[in-house]
């Protein structure tokens, strides 16, 4: 019987998987031997320690994007507005000199720089300000900028629960690997130890290790194969 290691370049996701299948195979299996149970008791808080990386690395990249939904109708709100200073019809320039008067007090260059908190303290200002009932009298006359006032909004309030849901998950594992680091430790694990492990106790006792060897490989090799699929569909890809 064949055991591969389990190869370098799986993702994060990957890692973790193949390690709870392996837990979850091995707590059917039963064996008795304490070299093994106290091996597979570093792999499972292995794995819970990459699944915490995982998931703090998927609220970094969520909140990126709910800032990044909040830049661009901010963008959006100042060049449209400044656009109109420049309309034939005074009724609508003048309303846009209002409207910008107020814009003015929060340069969109430093709204953009500001860090994370700065920035929605900023906008949640800006948005009280463009809230009055003189302001919103004129921004009625100022086709498109109520709606993206609205988008603002609602990007800043999405905003506001990822970062909520970001700041907690830091709480936690403030000090911790990144899941990369976490990752490459359990494939240490796995691949010199546990495998190391496997391919011995399947000469010295087969009865007792060959299946939960067997399961073992298999899913190793279930996810070489997805991993090796992968990089040569890529090889192929940077060819062309």
């Amino acid at each position: 019987m064949k055991i591969e290691k389990l190869l370098q370049r799986s993702y994060n996701g990957e890692v973790a998987t193949v390690s709870e299948s392996i837990l979850k195979t091995a707590a059917t299996k039963g064996i008795d031997d304490l070299f093994l149970s106290s091996l597979l008791e570093k792999v499972g808080k292995e794995e819970e320690s990459l699944s915490y990386a995982i998931r703090q690395d998927k609220t970094v990249s969520e909140l990126e994007t709910a800032d990044e939904n909040r830049d661009n109708p901010l963008r959006g709100l100042y060049n449209l507005s400044n656009g109109y200073l420049y309309h034939p019809d005074e009724t609508i320039s003048a309303a846009a000199h209002t409207v910008c008067s107020v814009l003015d007090k929060y340069p969109l260059s430093e709204l953009l720089r500001a860090n994370y908190a700065q920035e929605s303290a900023l906008i949640e200002s800006l948005l009280k300000d463009l809230d009055t009932e003189d302001v919103k009298a004129t921004i009625a006359l100022l086709p498109g900028v109520n709606e993206t006032v609205a988008v603002i909004r609602t990007a800043q309030d999405a905003f506001t629960s990822t970062f909520v849901t970001y700041t907690e998950e830091k709480a936690k594992h403030n000090g911790k690997n990144s899941a990369t680091k976490v990752k490459l430790a359990l494939l240490k694990l796995i691949n010199n130890e546990l495998v190391t492990y496997l391919r011995a106790m399947i000469i010295a006792a087969p009865d007792i290790y060959v299946d939960f060897a067997a399961a073992t490989a298999q899913i190793i090799a279930d996810n070489n194969e997805k991993v090796r699929k992968r990089m040569n569909k890529k090889d192929s890809i940077e060819a062309e």
